[in-house]
C-alpha cells in the first residue's frame, strides 16, 4: 500500500507538468534554458545546515561538495540525473545532505556539461576528469554514485575506470538508471501512464543528443554489451511505477551473470528516484542504503549520531 505522503508527492510531481516537459519533444527544446540556467543548480541555503558546502573547479569542470563535521574519510563521486539536459534539482541536494550526514561520507557532484550543446563525449570526458581528481592522493573509501542519466554516467565511469586501469570505486550506487537511452523494452509502455515524471518520447530525443558523433549512434552506446564483470559491489534502486524500472531489473540481472555483487532495491508503486523523496518508502530504502554501505566498511558505524537521519525533512 503506497504511503500518503507518496501520494502527495507523486501528485506534485504531475502538478509541475515536468510530464509534459519528457512528453512533448517541443516543450523540453523550449524549457531547456530555464531548465539549464546554472543558478537553478545551486543547493538551498538549509543544505548548509549540520554540513559544510563549498564549490571547486576540479579537471575543469565545477563542482559543489557537502562535507559534513566529522568525515569518515569516504569520498562520494554523485553524478546527478535530468536526462543529460537538467541541472540537478533541491531533492538531489536533500538526497547528498542526508548522505553526508548519515554516512560521514565526503560528497563531490560534479555540474558536468549538458545536451544538446554537449554530447557524450564532451560528458564523459568531464566527469571522468572529476572521478581522476576526486581519487587523487586519496586513500580511503570511494562510492561512485549516480540517479537516472547519471547513473548511466557512473555505470560507465566505473566500467571504463575499471578496464582503463584506474582505481576502481569501492561501491556502486544506481538510482533509478537510465541505462537503455532508447527505451525499448515494452514494459515502460505499459508503465508510462502510471509516471508522474518521465515520458518515453523526450527520453528518446536527449538521448539522441547524448549518443551524437558516437559510431552506430544510440546502438553504439549500449552498456549492456560490455563486459561488466570488473564492477564493484552494487545496489541498484527503482520503483515500479518508473518507466526506467525495466533498465533496473535487466542491469540487476546482467550483474547477476556477470558475477558481480549486486542488490536489486526495488519498491512496489513508486515513482522516479523516490529514494530522494521525503516520504516513508524512501526512508525504508535508504536505511536499506546505509545498511549497503556499511556493510562494505565504507560509511560510519551505527554509532553515528543518529539525529543525523532525521535531517532528510530539513
Amino acid at each position: 500500500m503506497i504511503s500518503v505522503r507518496a501520494r502527495c508527492v507523486s501528485a506534485s510531481l504531475r502538478a509541475r507538468r515536468s510530464k509534459r516537459f519528457y512528453r512533448d519533444p517541443e516543450a523540453m527544446i523550449a524549457g531547456l534554458p530555464a531548465r539549464q540556467r546554472v543558478s537553478t543548480a545551486m543547493p538551498p541555503w538549509w543544505i548548509r545546515r549540520g554540513a559544510e558546502v563549498g564549490s571547486a573547479t576540479v579537471g575543469g569542470v565545477p563542482c559543489l561538495s557537502i562535507t559534513p563535521p566529522e568525515p569518515f574519510g569516504t569520498r562520494v563521486l554523485h553524478l546527478h540525473g535530468g536526462a543529460f539536459v537538467e541541472q540537478p534539482e533541491h531533492h538531489h541536494w536533500r538526497f547528498l545532505r542526508w548522505l553526508a550526514l548519515t554516512t560521514g561520507a565526503s560528497v563531490v557532484a560534479p555540474l558536468y556539461p549538458l545536451c544538446p550543446v554537449a554530447d557524450r563525449r564532451a560528458i564523459d570526458e568531464s566527469v571522468r576528469r572529476v572521478y581522476d581528481g576526486t581519487v587523487a592522493g586519496h586513500d580511503g573509501p570511494v562510492l561512485l554514485s549516480g540517479d537516472s542519466a547519471g547513473g548511466r554516467l557512473a555505470l560507465d565511469l566505473a566500467r571504463t575506470a575499471c578496464a582503463g586501469g584506474a582505481r576502481r570505486p569501492d561501491a556502486l550506487l544506481l538510482s533509478s538508471p537510465w541505462i537503455d537511452l532508447e527505451v525499448t523494452d515494452s514494459r515502460s509502455a505499459r508503465i508510462e501512464p502510471f509516471d508522474p515524471e518521465l515520458a518515453i518520447r523526450g527520453l528518446r530525443m536527449a538521448g539522441r543528443w547524448y549518443a551524437a558523433g558516437v559510431r552506430g549512434g544510440l546502438a553504439g552506446t549500449d552498456p549492456f554489451a560490455a563486459d561488466l564483470s570488473d564492477l564493484p559491489p552494487t545496489m541498484v534502486c527503482s520503483g515500479t511505477r518508473d518507466i526506467l524500472n525495466p533498465d533496473a531489473e535487466r542491469l540487476h540481472g546482467v550483474l547477476t551473470t556477470a558475477g558481480v555483487a549486486v542488490t536489486l532495491l526495488e519498491s512496489p508503486r513508486m515513482f522516479h528516484n523516490w529514494i530522494m523523496h521525503a516520504v516513508p518508502e524512501g526512508a525504508a530504502a535508504r536505511r536499506r542504503i546505509v545498511d549497503f554501505l556499511r556493510g562494505l566498511g565504507i560509511a560510519a558505524s551505527a554509532t553515528a549520531d543518529l539525529r543525523n537521519a532525521g535531517s532528510f525533512l530539513v
